[in-house]
């Protein structure tokens, strides 16, 4: 993502308690049944890690097949070329960033072997007029086409779209992926490093004996930014490595946390930077997982993503834990699942934990997305599943939320 300049800043609006809450969506909207998806996946992978590259900005001229500075329209798809990842890439990591929106809405990023037709049944962020809104999304890649592209779907009103790749899966990979169950290792509001200023740095070390990740090549974050004094960005790179200049992670609003997955490449002193651009912001990292060469986790991305449950149809909103499956028996032996999680209708402020094992124990103290009245907030989610290979827990800490599960893929061991 290009930095941002004041007058781009100016127009970013404040987020308080009183936003008017969304309309439900079609994409948000209760699905039929979940269909059978055990043959809508992409053949096991492993990971290549990438310092994040903008491959669209739809505020400049960047924007093949699309007008450049020009935003995408209502429930418009525009197919943006991902040309840096090679053709034998089974799926795509994306950071999307949805700015200058004119209406409340929501955007769907889609494999390119999908429909650009209809209305998706999924969502990956949704926004109000004149907010950033910021999300990680791993997207199916189809074989059959010589340059790859994702799909995205613009529900209505005109936004601006930023798509920065961080990395991608392709059969023979040397990294795979090994779950941790989540563990907080950085929170500059108690470990006394404090608020992280104007175009400050920090160095965070994530490859710890103690985690077992001393030989990690990416890590996956949770990354949440609070206490933000002006409407900025985070970016999230290696240490060692120069900062990319056109790409940000986290975007950072006033007064509201904000999290966002992350995966960065591991710097060689087992370090990564995160860059904070305008103001002071408190930074939390949670660390959910790992790629290495000793990992044995290779990925599979559904073609289109699945709904597995959907709160508003039971007429229960979520007040405290709870176990979830995928519905199948993963066979090789599943140990992780990418998720997309929506959290809508909140009666208070508060925040969800997604982690491995039973809801009943060990949840850990750490945090995956947190909400507030008035507004719908959209997170990815990577997490370990319990040893018989199908579930994942889910607790929430405060008001009383519904909440939409996604699942895009999962980790098979190979």
């Amino acid at each position: 993502m290009r930095a941002r300049t004041a007058t781009t800043l100016a127009v970013l609006t404040a987020l308080t308690l009183t936003v008017p809450a969304l309309t439900v969506s079609p994409a948000l909207a209760a699905p039929a049944s979940a269909p059978s998806w055990t043959a809508d996946l992409t053949a096991p992978a492993g990971f290549v890690g990438m310092s994040p590259t903008c491959v669209l900005d739809t505020r400049t001229d960047n924007t093949p097949f699309h007008n450049g500075f020009t935003p995408l329209g209502p429930r418009e798809y525009y197919p943006a070329v991902v040309g840096v990842v090679p053709h034998e890439a089974t799926a795509v990591v994306v950071n999307v960033t949805a700015t200058n929106p004119t209406s409340a809405g929501y955007l769907s990023v889609r494999g390119e072997s999908t429909p650009q037709t209809g209305t998706p049944d999924t969502s990956s962020l949704t926004f109000t007029p004149g907010q950033t809104v910021s999300n990680l999304v791993t997207v199916a890649l189809s074989q059959d086409n010589v340059r790859h592209t994702v799909n995205i779907f613009n529900s209505a009103g005109t936004t601006d779209v930023i798509l920065d790749v961080v990395g991608y899966y392709a059969p023979g990979a040397a990294d795979k992926f090994t779950p941790l169950h989540p563990n907080r290792i950085a929170d500059s509001r108690t470990d006394g490093t404090g608020p992280l200023g104007s175009s400050a740095t920090r160095s965070i070390r994530v490859a710890r004996p103690e985690l077992g990740d001393q030989d990690a090549h990416a890590v996956v974050l949770n990354v949440t930014a609070t206490d933000g004094t002006a409407d900025s960005f985070l970016t999230v790179y290696p240490t060692g490595t120069t900062r990319p200049s056109e790409a940000s992670n986290v975007t950072v609003p006033v007064r509201r946390d904000v999290a966002n997955r992350v995966v960065v490449p591991v710097g060689a002193d087992g370090k990564i930077d995160i860059y904070n651009h305008i103001g002071s912001v408190n930074v939390i990292v949670d660390i959910v997982g790992y790629y290495s060469p000793s990992g044995t986790g290779l990925f599979q991305a559904l073609k289109t993503p699945v709904r597995l449950d959907d709160t508003r149809t039971t007429g229960y909103k979520m007040t405290g834990p709870t176990t979830m499956g995928l519905g199948i028996e993963v066979d090789p032996k599943g140990l992780g699942a990418e998720l997309n999680i929506t959290a809508t209708n909140a009666d208070a402020a508060g925040h969800l934990t997604v982690f491995p094992g039973t809801a009943d124990w060990n949840v850990p103290g750490t945090s995956t997305l947190s909400y507030v009245p008035g507004l719908t907030v959209a997170n990815s989610v990577t997490t370990g599943l319990d040893d018989n290979s199908t579930t994942f827990s889910m607790d929430s800490f405060g008001g009383a939320v519904d909440v939409i599960t996604a699942l895009t893929g999962y980790y098979t061991t190979g």
